[in-house]
């Protein structure tokens, strides 16, 4: 028992971040790295790669996580960063054992600029990071749920897959709504099982309408025939006859 517990301890030991005075790394003061260049030792290192060094991309206190480019830093200071090639990684903060931001001179304190790191670092970022459009992700939401109801409403319910078929031909070119088992095209055309051109039904005046989705059903049935897909049939049950001696 003594031997579990020295193991416990020893484990959580490794697993708390060894920060020091490194406060910055608290959740209210995450924004203040973002372009800061750092160095840092985690939980993972190994003498084969050592400690990480780059600069910070982008920092979540909810996923308790950093985004870092480790990317050298480009030779001559006046180099577009957005065009130089990124090595990115992301890192647990837990996992964190030692965080030292970098002073000007040993190697850059930012990539960003410091005046625009000191200011929360967002607008100097490279690659930038820019503003969400709350409104627009919202109408991209609406526009999504939108469609999905659409959709849904061309469906029919408990009808042959031949049946959906012809809906989705006849709604290409006229508006069409399920009722129940049927098909009301065009507010002026039903058509019902088993869903052939003789199952059409119109009202008076309506023969104009009428004429043209027989026309669009014989084109999609020639199509299908064309394709070698004979339209299926609805199921006939076959009597059995009586066997012989009772």
């Amino acid at each position: 028992m003594a031997a579990d517990g020295k193991r416990l301890s020893t484990a959580g030991k490794v697993a708390t971040p060894k920060l020091g005075d490194q406060s910055i790394l608290n959740d209210s003061h995450l924004y203040k790295i973002i372009g800061k260049r750092f160095i840092t030792t985690t939980i993972a290192a190994t003498s084969s790669n050592g400690p990480l060094e780059g600069v910070v991309y982008a920092a979540d206190p909810v996923l308790n996580i950093l985004a870092v480019n480790t990317a050298p830093a480009p030779p001559n200071p006046a180099t577009n960063l957005a065009s130089q090639p990124g090595n990115y990684h992301v890192i647990s903060i837990p996992h964190i054992q030692d965080f030292k931001i970098l002073a000007s001179g040993a190697g850059g304190e930012d990539e960003g600029g410091a005046a625009a790191a000191a200011a929360g670092g967002f607008e100097a970022v490279v690659p930038g990071i820019g503003p969400l459009d709350l409104g627009a992700l919202k109408r991209r939401e609406e526009d999504a749920v939108k469609k999905l109801m659409q959709k849904e409403a061309t469906r029919g319910r408990g009808v042959p897959k031949e049946a959906q078929e012809i809906f989705d031909a006849i709604n290409k070119t006229l508006p069409a709504r399920w009722h129940e088992q049927s098909i009301v095209i065009n507010d002026a055309v039903i058509l019902g099982p088993p869903y052939t051109i003789n199952d059409l039904k119109a009202g008076e005046g309506k023969e104009m309408t009428l004429a043209h989705i027989r026309k669009i059903m014989e084109s999609h049935l020639a199509r299908k025939k064309a394709a070698g897909q004979q339209p299926q049939r609805p199921g006939v049950a076959t009597p059995i006859p009586p066997r012989k001696g009772g």
